[in-house]
Order: C-alpha cells, then structure tokens, then sequence
C-alpha cells in the first residue's frame, strides 16, 4: 500500500524525476530483462492508472545507480527491492493492492477484493501452500506487464481466450507430469482437444456468444477446483437449470455418480440430437440397457419416448408442407403457422421432460402437439378443398367465357356475309 501510494504521489507530481528502471531495463540485450519495459510501457490497466514498476518490485526509481536503487530502504521496507516476484510472493503482491477494499475503490469500485483468499482454497492455492512451484498463480493467467481488463478481448482471461491460457499448463505433458486425479489416476492433457470438439465451443467461438462457457465458467477461476461427483449437476444446472430439475426427479439421479456427465460428457459436449435417446443406432442409453431385454424397463422407456418424439417431428413437418402449399396458391393461414410453432414448442418440451426419464410424462406433451398438428391439418386440408373448388369455378367460368367468345366470333361471322 505505501509503496502504490509513494510510486502514485510520484508519478502525478508530473514525472519530473526520470524513472530509472525503465532507463535502465530498456538498454539491456537480455530480452528477459528489457522485455517488461517495454510491454508495460504498452497497454497495461496498471500503468493507466498511474502504478510503476516500484509498485510491485520495489526499489528506488528515481537512482540512477544499480545496487543504491536495488536496496533502498532495507529489507524490511515496503519499498524493499523484490526482483521478480515467485510463488506465494506473486500472490502476495498482487494481493497488497487487490485484496484493499479501500484502494480498490478508487480503481475498480466494481471489482471484488477477495481473489487472494479464494486463491488459497483452489486447487492451485493449495498445492502452492505445499510448495509446488509450477502451479498458476495471478500472473500466469493474466501476465505480469502489459496486464489487460479481462474485457479486452486481447487480454489471456477473455472468454475466447481462456481455453488457451488454461491449456499453457494442461495441454503440457512435460508439465502435468506428477499430478494424478482422485482415483490416482494420471491427470489427463487433452481437456483442450476435447473442449474443441464440443457444442460450447462452437457457441463461443463460432456464434460469437461470450456466454457459451469455457473452463473457469465449470472449474472457476480463482478458487479453481475439478467439480466434485455431487456438484456435477449442479455445475451444469447453473445454465441449464429446468434440465437439471427434471433430472432431479429421475430415477437416474439416484444412479448416476456424475450426473449430466454420464450421458454428455464434460469437455467434449456434443450438441444434444433426439438420436441419442434410444438402444440403437447413436443411442446412448446401451451401455446401460438393451433393447432385446424385454424386461429392460429403461430400454422400453427410451425407446418409447424417442418413438413419441419422432412421431410429432414427422406430424409437424408435413402439415408445415401442407400449410406451405396452400399458402403459396394465396390462401391465408397465418392462424395455422402460428399453431404449428406452438407444437414446436412442444417438441422442445418433450425433449426437456425426457431428463425426468418417464414416458408418462412425455406422452402428454406429445399427444397436445399431435392435436395441434390434426387441427392444423383439418384447416389445411379445407384450404385445399377450397383451392379445389376455385380451380373449378375459374375452369367453369373460363369455359363460359370461351363459348360467349366464340358465339361473338360466329355473330361476326355472319353479320359480315350480309353486307
């Protein structure tokens, strides 16, 4: 706090006095030394505000000499000379600022204080407090110089972007060696390769919809942790909170260790399909249940409600190429599209109940959407009997005109030969 405080008073008190640790950094040909400079010196939310390089390093920046400006104010100091900060120092550095509710709100009122303490209940946090030297700490995700807001779509932390700086250290073999899962079993690396593959990716990167989660949306962020068997559901029911409702009442809730991911998967999601439920073909109830089982309730259960489903698309999608027809030939029937949209929606609905895993929940829905599709029908198939009738009486009228146009033709005939 009171080296930000000093290193602010200097920088608005115009900045008269030359800050020698960009004077000296800048000339070094040591990259690692004089690369900092310069990305700080870019666009950084801290050098914005009005912080240098003593707010996090220490040290004197207004002497010239190398070894005076490295131990100015001794050891104990806050304006201590600290090189470059490591392990728990990076996430006490950054915590002196962030961690300072007062401080904050002149900065970011906005932004919350306590990252540091949930940091440490992480899974990085922990395995730092043990002394594991290679886990994430504030600069690994969001860099040490040229630190963007995470909404800045440059900056490591934006949504498109998180994949990849989670995938710095989890896509890294060499890296994740040693770190074994609650089974014991090897930390797997390919999270990202799968992650690519999955319909949240897709939304995020190629629907341009930010909202689409990446892996802090399930893991978190600061308090970072694998989601447990008994808070799956409730990761995913985050978003998708009446799916994961109607799973709650299932007889799977009871059965399934993992919850969603038993049937989706958790990083390579694919898009949901009704060919999924079901025995056969891309079902994926079969690893459970056989359709040649005929005590096999759950097979039934599927099978059924796949079946019920399939049945409204079908009914659904000729009475929309009926009423298509018969609105082409000018007939009105907005009253019939805006019925089959609701037996849309009851597709949709089926579809949701179907997490509740009971036919006799889906049959109702199904059977409303099938009533709204046979009176659609009913109205189009009138609207045909209609097109039927105008066909005749625009042929009979047709033929009427013909004969007057013929016996005109005949009358002209004649009175010509008379004169």
């Amino acid at each position: 706090m009171l080296a930000a405080t000093l290193s602010l008073t200097f920088v608005l008190a115009g900045g008269a006095i030359p800050n020698s640790c960009v004077a000296c950094h800048t000339t070094l040909s040591d990259q690692r030394l004089s690369n900092p400079t310069r990305l700080f010196a870019g666009q950084d939310v801290h050098r914005e505000k009005g912080f240098e390089c003593v707010d996090c390093h220490g040290g004197s920046p207004t002497n010239a000499d190398k070894a005076k400006a490295h131990d100015f104010a001794g050891k104990e100091s806050a304006m201590a000379f600290r090189g470059k900060p490591a392990g728990q120092a990076v996430i006490a550095t950054c915590a002196r600022c962030h961690s300072d509710a007062e401080l904050m709100r002149t900065f970011a009122p906005k932004q919350r204080v306590d990252q540091a303490a949930e940091y440490a209940t992480s899974v990085h946090g922990k395995q730092l407090a043990t002394g594991d030297a290679k886990v994430a700490t504030c600069a690994s995700c969001h860099g040490a110089h040229g630190v963007r807001l995470v909404t800045d779509a440059k900056s490591p932390v934006f949504p498109t972007n998180v994949a990849g700086t989670c995938a710095t250290c989890h896509a890294d073999p060499t890296h994740m060696a040693g770190y074994k899962l609650a089974d014991g079993s090897p930390l797997p690396t390919h999270q990202l390769a799968d992650y690519r593959k999955s319909v949240h990716y897709t939304a995020l990167t190629k629907g341009n919809d930010l909202s689409a989660p990446t892996c802090n949306d399930c893991h978190g962020n600061h308090g970072a942790a694998p989601p447990g068997v008994g808070s799956m559901a409730n990761v995913c029911g985050t978003c998708h909170v009446v799916f994961a409702q109607k799973f709650e009442t299932s007889v799977h809730k009871q059965i399934f260790d993992k919850g969603c991911v038993e049937c989706h998967s958790n990083h390579a999601i694919a898009k949901p399909a009704d060919e999924m439920l079901g025995t056969t073909g891309h079902g994926i109830c079969a690893p459970c249940h056989s359709n040649t089982d005929k005590s096999d309730k759950g097979a039934a259960a599927a099978d059924s409600m796949r079946t019920r489903i399939e049945q409204l698309k079908t009914a659904v999608a000729g009475s929309n190429q009926l009423i298509s027809g018969v609105k082409n030939a000018g007939i009105e029937v907005s009253d019939q599209e805006l019925a089959l949209r609701e037996a849309s929606t009851k597709v949709t609905l089926a579809r949701t109940e179907m997490h509740a895993f009971n036919p006799e929940l889906v049959d109702p829905i199904i059977d409303q959407g099938m009533n709204i599709v046979g009176t659609v029908n009913r109205a189009g198939e009138n609207g045909v009997a209609e097109l039927r009738y105008r066909r005749r009486g625009l042929a009979a009228s047709l033929g009427a005109i013909l004969l007057v146009v013929v016996g005109l033709a005949l009358k002209v005939r004649q009175v010509d030969k008379k004169v």
